[in-house]
């Protein structure tokens, strides 16, 4: 009787054992973003979106506005959280991805800031390409829900070296819900 209690004992073990091994390797899947979205950031992150992701770690420092969207639209389109943990920062481009996420978490830094064109021979032409990108921009924050609070503050506080910046997301839904306070800003 006695080797049958401890035959059963030593299986349980090993179930609670296996159980805790199985349960610390069952949790959501995750997929982390780093660097800088450059063209074709969008499509590489496609590639990489496997059916057993369900969150979306952020640590990039801008990058291409389009890329940003498309990666926002695909986020949302699947469901997915987005999180900026503790230490990261999440600016520019990255922030209109993080706006994709159905559930999103701030642990470090989000920060947005006005369209801007880069590289163009012309002030016209960089002013051109940067309004039709505030277009752009406005629309999709308006198609994550957030409504032209969000857009009105970037556009009212920030320029080319100056972001709006969200340290947590309780202040980032005060804007999507018209209760914004005084922006944080950040120089960059």
């Amino acid at each position: 009787m006695i080797s049958k209690i401890s035959a059963f004992w030593r299986l349980a073990w090993r179930v609670v054992l296996l159980l805790y091994v199985a349960g610390s390797n069952l949790r959501a899947q995750e997929l982390e973003l780093t660097g800088y979205f450059e063209p074709g950031a969008a499509a590489a992150f496609a590639q990489r979106l496997t059916p057993d992701v369900q969150t979306v770690i952020l640590r990039v420092e801008g990058g291409y506005l389009i890329e940003g969207i498309e990666i926002g639209r695909m986020i949302r389109a699947r469901g997915l959280r987005t999180v900026v943990p503790r230490g990261a920062q999440c600016l520019s481009a990255c922030a209109e991805a993080f706006l994709g996420g159905v559930q999103r978490d701030i642990s470090g830094v989000v920060g947005f800031h006005i369209p801007r064109a880069l590289r163009f021979s012309s002030r016209q032409q960089a002013y051109d390409t940067g309004y039709a990108g505030g277009a752009l921009v406005v629309m999709y924050r308006f198609e994550m829900g957030f409504g032209f609070g969000l857009s009105t503050a970037i556009n009212r506080w920030t320029d080319d070296k100056r972001l709006l910046a969200f340290v947590n997301s309780e202040e980032l839904e005060a804007y999507r819900e018209g209760q914004m306070s005084l922006p944080r800003l950040i120089e960059f």
